[in-house]
Order: C-alpha cells, then structure tokens, then sequence
C-alpha cells in the first residue's frame, strides 16, 4: 500500500472543524443556576425532616403556594419558582414535579404516590439539544393517580380522574376519567347529585 492510500482518509483542518459538535448554551442564568444549588444543598434536606417548613421554603424560593396545601416528605419540586398552586391541595410520596417549565395545579388537586408530572424535554430534531419547557396545567379538583405520567405540555380540565400507571401525552377536557398508556378517556364523571348539570342530564337537556 502506497503512502498516498493510507494517508487518503485522514481528515484535513477543514474537515475536522465541520465534524465538532455544535455548541451548547445553558438555559439557565448565573442567578438561576445559583438558586437552584442553594435549592439542592440546604432547602431539600429541610424539606425532608420538618413538615412545617415546607410550603414557607417553596414560597421562600418564589413558588405561589394556597392555603392547606400539603406534600408528603419523599415528594420532590425541582424549580420552586416554576409551581403556582391553588389552595387544599396534596401530593403523595415519591410525587416528582419536574417543573423546568411552570406546574400549575388548581384548587384541591390531588396528586398521588410516584406520579411524575415532566414540564421539562429536549428538542431532538437540533443538534444543539435545546431545553423545551412547556407549561402543564391541571384543573381544581383533578385527581393523579399513582404511578402515572404526565408528559410536557399536557392541560387536564377540573374534575378530571387519572387512572394509576396511566401515561398522558395529550390533553383532556373538564370531567373526564382517563385511562391506559397512551392515556385515553374511557369515560366522564356524571355531574355531582343536586346540581344544575344533573337536573338537565335528568331532563335529556
């Protein structure tokens, strides 16, 4: 083999230069990133031990937290800035809100044992590998069952009934029970005896 052939495939200065890897930018500010270590260093082993001191810390680091909230003390917040909550609302042990992008959850939401609520993703048709954030947003009275997913982007109406292990890639509206992976409604709750929507069901109006 002549040198000329083995020195063939040998990339030059301007092929090696075409080749790197694009380059990646944090989606963070200094500040932020700041935040969040002191987030991970000193508010979550508080977390974990006192109870009382839980919502006052989410507020603390900008969260917008209602009254009679509870969270149980294995639950995770990833942002605390990201989360705004209406009141009397409970999430369960191993519950992660893994809110890169704002969690909103309306009043008396209930979120169940190792539900993962993700507002957070990467857009993988870039090189760069961009952050995604998009927001998700649960309606008051809404309940998660245990072990289920809640993908980026995803709305649920009020009163909605997420069955456990469900995984929901898109949204649903008011009423609605869902099921399955991919989530699907299986059903809509009938309106609570006594009110208008039941005395026109009643009435075929």
């Amino acid at each position: 083999m002549s040198t000329s052939d083995q020195t063939s495939n040998t990339p030059g200065p301007d092929q090696s230069d075409s080749a790197a890897a694009p380059i990646r930018h944090s989606a963070w500010t200094t500040r932020q990133n700041i935040a969040r270590a002191i987030w991970m260093a000193v508010a979550k082993p508080l977390w974990k031990y006192f109870p009382s001191l839980r919502v006052p810390l989410l507020r603390l680091f900008g969260a917008k937290v209602g009254k009679n909230c509870r969270f149980a003390s294995t639950s995770e917040v990833t942002i605390p800035w990201n989360l705004v909550m209406g009141d009397d609302c409970d999430i369960g042990h191993r519950v992660l809100l893994y809110n890169l992008g704002v969690i909103t959850l309306g009043d008396g939401v209930v979120i169940d044992y190792h539900a993962h609520l993700c507002a957070g993703t990467h857009d993988f048709t870039d090189p760069r590998f961009p952050l995604l954030t998009p927001p998700i947003t649960i309606g008051p009275r809404t309940f998660i069952g245990i072990d289920s997913y809640l993908a980026p982007g995803v709305t649920l109406g009020a009163d909605c009934r997420v069955w456990p292990r469900s995984s929901l890639y898109r949204s649903f509206p008011d009423s609605t029970v869902i099921q399955g992976n991919p989530a699907r409604a299986v059903t809509e709750l009938r309106p609570p005896i006594g009110s208008t929507s039941e005395e026109q069901l009643n009435a075929g109006g």
